[in-house]
């Protein structure tokens, strides 16, 4: 029997196993923040990785009552070859309900089938389906499993990058992101900034007498809107859908608050900026811009402070990289449907791997447009499609 054929047996043998073990995934409220129930699943993921002959290692990053433990580990031999990445947290969900999967019309609807235990899932068994059909690879498959993608990374993939303990692979990278049938090639960058404006408070009655500070972040903001027209006005040329996704991205006041009383100046507001970088533009740019109008209300005199949560520049794969073009013929052998190369409208984490010159894309079970919601569901048939497409492209890329 043909490798190809192997494989699809395989997981049409183990559909029953695969939809069980993403049902007791997402029993698993790996809810960020806080980072609840991560040692449970990082349990889970061991269980599973013993009994499929992956040798790994657990690191954590320390963060008080919940710390953060990452997964990396790789299977086979020699040098690392192709690379499997996810994360393992998940938003916070609309209805305590979504943490018991349910199955019904052919999908399996609860919080991360989507967004992303879904796509871990098929790539784990992608591997069991690679050792259980004797497939030999000429390198390793390795994998990381990570926490708290959903909050920038800082202490999942940012850890283990700045801890020397990501695996360079040869070929390349995948992860499973809900891209609805599409191939990320690319993603955009992100800066995530708190502004925080200084003032002095006093009582309703005296207000001469103290800064308030709710009109100096409105100065501030308003400033932010004429750069906002300008910014929005910006379009990428990668192609990306829906089509109106095209513009570059800036995001005010999705956070914010100030004061304790309505009768007292308030001595302190603050609010957010969330900024997605198109391929096009460049972070330290963005940083130029916004920095600019900072230092000009700061040089007015408004006591202003910036805290930065994220930042990274737009990722994008190398052009005519083998490993997209086995990615995409194997999506059309496997659902007689192209697979569209594009851009990805949020921040994905193969940023980690094409800033290092490593192609990396995302091409998962889930749809993009019912991930985090209160209806979060994965179409079975597309998670056992995914699962032969990840076997199929780790068997043709490193046989």
């Amino acid at each position: 029997m043909d490798t190809d054929r192997q494989i699809r047996s395989f997981v049409a043998a183990n559909e029953q196993a695969i939809t069980d073990a993403l049902s007791e995934l997402i029993a698993l409220q790996t809810v960020n923040p806080p980072g609840t129930a991560y040692r449970e699943c990082v349990r889970w993921f061991s269980r599973f990785l013993d009994a499929t002959g992956v040798e790994y290692h657990i690191h954590t990053a320390p963060n008080g009552e919940f710390p953060r433990p990452s997964i990396v580990g790789s299977y086979g031999s020699g040098e690392a070859g192709l690379h499997f990445h996810g994360h393992y947290d998940v938003v916070s969900a609309q209805s305590p309900t979504q943490f018991k999967a349910e199955p019904r019309e052919g999908r399996l609807y609860g919080r991360g089938s989507s967004d992303m235990k879904g796509g871990i899932v098929a790539m784990l068994f992608a591997i069991r389906a690679l050792r259980e059909c004797g497939i030999r690879l000429s390198r390793q498959i390795t994998v990381t499993l990570v926490p708290d993608e959903e909050t920038g990374g800082r202490l999942g993939m940012r850890y283990l990058a700045a801890g020397g303990l990501l695996p360079r692979p040869a070929v390349g990278a995948l992860m499973p992101e809900p891209s609805s049938g599409r191939i990320w090639h690319a993603c955009r960058g992100a800066l995530t900034l708190r502004v925080r404006i200084a003032g002095r408070s006093t009582h309703g009655a005296l207000p001469h007498l103290g800064v308030n500070a709710f009109e100096g972040m409105v100065a501030v903001m308003n400033s932010l809107l004429e750069l906002k027209h300008r910014v929005v006005a910006r379009r990428t040329a990668v192609p990306i859908e829906p089509p109106e996704a095209n513009r570059s991205v800036m995001i005010l006041g999705g956070e914010s608050g100030s004061g304790v009383a309505s009768n007292v100046v308030p001595d302190g507001a603050w609010f957010s900026i969330e900024r997605r970088i198109n391929p096009e533009e460049t972070l330290s740019q963005v940083k130029e811009e916004l920095w600019e109008v900072f230092d000009r209300h700061r040089a007015s005199g408004l006591e202003l402070e910036v805290e930065t949560f994220q930042e990274s520049d737009a990722a994008m794969a190398p052009a005519g990289a083998h490993l997209g073009a086995v990615l995409a013929q194997t999506v059309r052998d496997v659902t007689g449907a192209d697979a569209p190369s594009e851009l990805c409208p949020g921040v994905l984490e193969v940023r980690f791997f094409c800033d290092r010159g490593v192609p990396a894309y995302g091409y998962g079970p889930g749809l993009l447009g019912i991930s985090h919601g209160p209806d979060e569901y994965i179409r079975l048939k597309d998670l056992f499609d995914c699962t032969a497409i990840y076997a199929l492209t780790a068997a043709r890329t490193l046989a």
